[in-house]
């Protein structure tokens, strides 16, 4: 009857009943596995990809960037191109001051970018983008990330003023203060 009012043609058999041939058999509906989840995999791997690309691209730019950096002492470099002094490199990280910071903000900002190093957050922070890349549409991994990056400043901040005095945590936080103003968006780098 599901092919009669489909409007195929009944074919009258020897019996007296309405047959259906081969030709128009019906078939069984598509799942959703079969129709949903194949389109749900490539936008997945598609918005996978896409992370990962912003992020290659991003790092071979700032890296571009970085050339025109001068050496200032050991793995310390100033370029004009920095707005705010970061860490960058897997193997040997460098770390990257602006021109614009002054020589009292400058002890306390290499401090920091220093215990980054020591703490191998240049490895953590990729590594936890790495994992947002491939869960990028899970909205508790940009938490958990935004979280990760809050939690690296955090334990860093403590690493150096742990032996401090309270002048000199108030020095160190004013500096922080001049260099957080520039914070760009979220970053693997």
């Amino acid at each position: 009857s599901n092919a009669i009012d489909a409007g195929r043609q009944p074919i009258y058999s020897n019996n007296g009943y309405y047959v259906v041939t081969q030709r128009d058999s019906l078939t069984a509906p598509k799942t959703i596995s079969q129709t949903v989840y194949p389109i749900l995999g490539w936008i997945w791997l598609a918005g996978m990809i896409l992370m990962l690309a912003y992020t290659t691209v991003s790092y071979l730019l700032l890296q571009k960037k970085m050339e025109e950096a001068t050496h200032l002492q050991d793995n310390i470099w100033q370029c004009e191109q920095v707005a705010s002094p970061f860490v960058l490199g897997f193997i040997r990280p460098k770390i990257y001051l602006p021109y614009a910071i002054t020589h009292s903000d400058m002890v306390n900002v290499i401090a920091h970018e220093q215990a980054h190093i020591r703490r191998k957050d240049h490895w953590w922070k990729p590594i936890g983008f790495l994992f947002l890349s491939i869960h990028w549409f899970n909205p508790v991994l940009w938490l958990a990330y935004i979280f990760l990056c809050r939690d690296i400043e955090a334990a860093c901040d403590e690493k150096v003023i742990k032996h401090m005095q309270k002048d000199e945590m108030r020095a160190y936080s004013t500096a922080l203060l001049h260099c957080s103003i520039h914070r760009r968006r979220i970053s693997a780098c």
